[in-house]
Formats: C-alpha cells, sequence, structure tokens
C-alpha cells in the first residue's frame, strides 16, 4: 500500500508544473482577437492579434506580411458561386499576372459558403514570395470577392490559420 500511495505521490508532483507550462505555453494561441468591422460593405473580420487597418479602403495587414482585402467582383455574366471563382481567377492571372496553382476548396462561414482559389504571385524585388487565396463568398443571393496574399513560407508550413482568418468573415 505505501508504495502504491508512494507512487500516486510522485506522479502528481510532476503535474503541477506541467500544468503550468502548458497554460503559459497554451496563452498565447488564446491571445485576445481584433475585430474589424466594415460597416459601409457590411461585413467584419475577426483576426488574431497582430492585424492592422492598413489602407482607408479596409486593407488589412498582418506583422508577419499577409494582408486580406476586398475585391470588385466581375461585372458582367452569369451569377453562380463557381462561374464567378473562374471569372475572377482568370482575370487575377491576366491582370495581376498571378500564376494558377489549380488548388480550389470550399470553405463555409457563418451563413456563407465560398470557394478559395490559390494563386502565386508574380515575384517582386521588395518582398518575398506570396501566395495569394482567393474567396469568393455567396450569401443568399449577394457575392463577394477578397483576396488574402501570405508569405509562401508561411502557406507551405501551415494552411490552418489562413484558412480560418477567412472563416471568420461574418455578414451583418
Amino acid at each position: 500500500i505505501s508504495l502504491l500511495y508512494q507512487s500516486r505521490l510522485t506522479s502528481r508532483m510532476p503535474l503541477r508544473p506541467a500544468y503550468c507550462l502548458f497554460a503559459l505555453l497554451l496563452a498565447p494561441l488564446h491571445a485576445q482577437a481584433d475585430v474589424f468591422a466594415n460597416p459601409t460593405k457590411g461585413y467584419a473580420v475577426e483576426t488574431p492579434g497582430g492585424w492592422r487597418l492598413a489602407h482607408p479602403d479596409f486593407m488589412l495587414m498582418s506583422s508577419s506580411g499577409a494582408s486580406l482585402s476586398e475585391s470588385d467582383l466581375p461585372s458582367h455574366g452569369p451569377r453562380s458561386l463557381e462561374k464567378i471563382s473562374k471569372t475572377a481567377g482568370m482575370i487575377a492571372c491576366i491582370g495581376a499576372d498571378y500564376r494558377e496553382t489549380y488548388e480550389h476548396f470550399s470553405l463555409a462561414g457563418e451563413n456563407w459558403n465560398g470557394i478559395v482559389s490559390v494563386f502565386v504571385e508574380p515575384t517582386r524585388t521588395n518582398r518575398l514570395p506570396r501566395h495569394v487565396l482567393q474567396l469568393v463568398t455567396q450569401q443568399g443571393e449577394n457575392f463577394r470577392l477578397f483576396y488574402l496574399a501570405v508569405p509562401s513560407r508561411e502557406w507551405a508550413h501551415d494552411r490552418t490559420p489562413f484558412k480560418d482568418l477567412l472563416s471568420r468573415i461574418r455578414y451583418h
């Protein structure tokens, strides 16, 4: 009985420092989120800490060099999520000289569905290579187009934070 009690006692003691270490490591993951509202356009974006409003036309920038902005939709043509996504993708490839990666995935947020297409931005001398995520959302009959540019090394390392960021777009 004393061996059983002693093993339980010694196994509990290291847990207290382990709990403290776990709490310290987990604390940055639960840092306060910032909400950037665009009342003119009727949406808001919840971002993790470190993002800021960088342009009056509602461009958000992160400390790592990622940026999120809304763009105008193609003005003509049929209105379906798939067709708008393809048309906007062709315009991005031609107009902005983005390179198609042929990576596409569905994404959903609060009361909306969307399609993300991934492009590679042309290399610029003053910045690191970036991947550009084009998100076309549909909420009822309304469509919106967003671009999230992220450093390519971050996109290659972990895509989850960027997918999460896009899914936190809220319409009101």
